[in-house]
This record gives C-alpha cells, structure tokens and sequence, in this order.
C-alpha cells in the first residue's frame, strides 16, 4: 500500500468520527437515511421539472422536423423523386399518432417521440433524393439497359 492509500484512510476514518459526533453515534444511521431520502426527493423533483420540459422539447422538435420533410417531400415530388406517396404515408401516420380532436390531454410524449424518428427518418430520405445521393453499390432503378 502506499502512503497516500493510507492516508486517504485516515482522512476517511476522521470524517467518519465528525459524523458520528454531529449527529449522535445512536442517530448516525437514520441520518444517513434521511439524507438519502433527502437526495432522492430532490433527484425526483429536479426529474419532474425537466419532463415538462423535455415533453415540450420534443413536441416541438417533432412539428419542425416534420414540416421539413414536408417541404423537402415537395421539392422531391416536383423534380419527380417520388416523394408524393412518402407525404401520404407519414402524414397519415402522424395524424393517427398524435390527432385528438376531442381530448382534453395531448398526446403522450411516446407518441410524439414516434412522430419525431418518423419525420427525421423521412427528412433524411428526402434530402439524399435530393442530392441524389444512392446507397453503395447501387444504381439507378430500373436499371438502364446498356
């Protein structure tokens, strides 16, 4: 071992006998106790607050990236990249995610999540039609006949 092992367990050791002495040698384990509870309540709050925000994060998120991939469906279907059955097919499912014309609550964010991967995914497709990037080792489909 080396010295500083050592006195690291000697510092340990002091703070360990400050403690006990503030708190009681009979009272040293429920105020650990209570102080972990403490921390836990004070990581929940701090969770609690943060959802509302990230649910608001997310939802907005998710209505941007969504109206890009409109705009970008478009601009491929007026170049003739096929992005006309994209539009119908991930506006629909949006709208079945998260429509609710009579709820009183929006949509869980779960939903909202799914909405966001589906317009980013769609978002990403459409720019690479765009910049008429293909995957590797692909051609033009249908092949041209040489």
């Amino acid at each position: 071992m080396t010295r500083l092992t050592i006195l690291m367990i000697w510092i340990g050791g002091a703070v360990l006998a400050i403690a006990l002495y503030l708190t009681g040698p009979d009272r040293f384990l429920a105020a650990c106790l209570d102080l972990i509870d403490l921390a836990d309540a004070a990581f929940h709050n701090v969770l609690f607050a943060l959802g509302t925000q990230v649910a608001n994060v997310v939802r907005a998120a998710a209505i941007a990236v969504y109206v890009v991939f409109v705009v970008l469906a478009v601009m491929a279907a007026w170049r003739g990249l096929g992005g006309g059955w994209a539009l119908l097919v991930v506006t629909i499912a949006v709208l079945l995610l998260v429509w609710r014309p009579d709820a009183y609550y929006p949509a869980p964010i779960g939903r909202w999540f799914t909405v966001l991967v589906l317009a980013a995914v769609g978002a990403t497709v459409m720019t690479r039609r765009l910049l008429g990037r293909l995957p590797p080792g692909r051609g033009p489909w249908p092949p041209v006949p040489r």
